[in-house]
């Protein structure tokens, strides 16, 4: 008894010691996550402005920084450096870089396709 205790008490602390330690490893991994490119004002209302080109474009000469909005979670990554985004505003986006937190310390940036609709099922001919 007392060595069963001992041995699940010892597989518990190294299973602890490996989920303390993961985040850390991965924190420097290069990653991406896909969303819109918008400015941290516009993104605060959600998909609401996430593809108005021209508004982003305002805000950010206004003052605000871009962001990376995740419509999926509804997370929103700071972007970091702010170059070479302007070309992206209003876009879906594969950011690419590493993760620290809310920012992305960015390396590239490639759009992505806009999804197709699909095409109406045709009738059958009676």
């Amino acid at each position: 008894m007392l060595k069963r205790l001992m041995l699940c008490g010892a597989a518990l602390l190294f299973v602890a010691g490996a989920g303390f330690s993961a985040p850390k490893a991965a924190a420097g991994k290069t990653t991406y996550r896909a969303g819109y490119v918008m400015d941290a004002k516009c993104a605060r209302k959600g998909m609401a402005m996430a593809t108005n080109e021209a508004c982003i474009k305002k805000c950010i000469e206004g003052g605000s920084k871009y962001v990376l909005y995740d419509s999926g979670t509804r997370k929103t990554y700071q972007l970091d450096p702010q170059s070479d985004l302007d070309a992206h505003a209003g876009h879906h986006v594969r950011v690419y870089g590493t993760v620290d937190q809310d920012t992305i310390h960015v390396s590239s940036v490639k759009m992505i396709g806009a999804r197709k609709k699909a095409a109406p099922a045709e009738k059958p001919g009676y």
